[in-house]
């Protein structure tokens, strides 16, 4: 049965797609013309990747995913997004990539929608918060993970939180609501649907990865962003920063974990 709120965050995400897709901070003609989309922490994290086989969860329209591709990788992108996956489809077209390969479903609803294994699933900026049940997630990443295969997961850290909103807390069980949401590209485009999203501390992160399984490898944590949260954030490389510089309190994480 389809989670009623996730299917709200699919409808949300079919508007924002068409805006992010030809918006500059996406830098579709740079991805067109061979630049490549990955950040410095997943690169070095996941290292060589020819050869092999990954799985990209929660992939918007495909640009990570293609970019692993680019590296030598055999792609499969998930995304519950209907219009998502059909401007992944056009943009792995565009980039004349057609061994890529793109699926729509909600991500904690694909058991059974795909029965591959993967030496490698990856998921990465601004996602674990749309998820409503850690559990299920991590069943699913262990579903998919070959033996002696990789998780890896970088993301906004859950700390973030305690500054991004008034509302929750960091052991938040709730779920929150909201409407007429900013863009975080288009800063003028208001998203009128209702977004649902919820709060997963590192502790409920990296239990649900032990509890399939799963044995943790690292868990860094980054006093920079993946985008600019505001407009005054500046850039340095890859990553993002307060206009103060780096924060006291960490903005980012990464973890990899093995399927022994």
């Amino acid at each position: 049965m389809a989670n009623l709120d996730h299917e709200k965050n699919r409808a949300a995400w079919n508007d924002m797609v068409e805006i992010h897709y030809d918006h500059p901070d996406y830098k579709l003609k740079e991805f067109l013309n061979g630049w490549n989309s990955l950040k410095e922490i997943e690169r070095t994290a996941l290292g060589d990747v020819n050869g092999k086989s990954l799985l990209h969860l929660m992939c918007q329209f495909g640009m990570d995913t293609l970019s692993w591709g680019r590296l030598g990788a055999d792609v499969t992108g998930v995304d519950i997004s209907d219009k998502s996956i059909e401007y992944a489809h056009k943009l792995k077209q565009a980039a004349d990539m057609p061994d890529a390969d793109f699926i729509r479903s909600d991500l904690l609803e694909l058991n059974g929608k795909i029965d591959t294994k993967f030496d490698i699933v990856f998921q990465s900026h601004g996602t674990l918060c749309w998820l409503a049940d850690l559990n299920k997630w991590a069943e699913v990443i262990a579903y998919h993970l070959k033996p002696d295969g990789t998780f890896l997961v970088v993301d906004g850290h859950p700390y973030n939180v305690l500054w991004e909103t008034e509302t929750m807390t960091y052991l938040d069980k709730k779920p929150e609501r909201y409407k007429n949401e900013r863009d975080y590209c288009d800063r003028d485009f208001i998203i009128e649907k209702e977004l649902v999203e919820w709060q997963h501390p590192l502790s409920e992160i990296i239990n649900s990865l032990i509890s399939v399984g799963l044995t943790i490898e690292f868990l860094h944590e980054y006093d920079k962003g993946f985008y600019a949260v505001e407009e005054d954030w500046y850039q340095v490389g890859d990553y993002w920063y307060p206009p103060n510089g780096a924060p006291r309190y960490p903005l980012m994480f990464a973890l990899k974990a093995v399927k022994k």
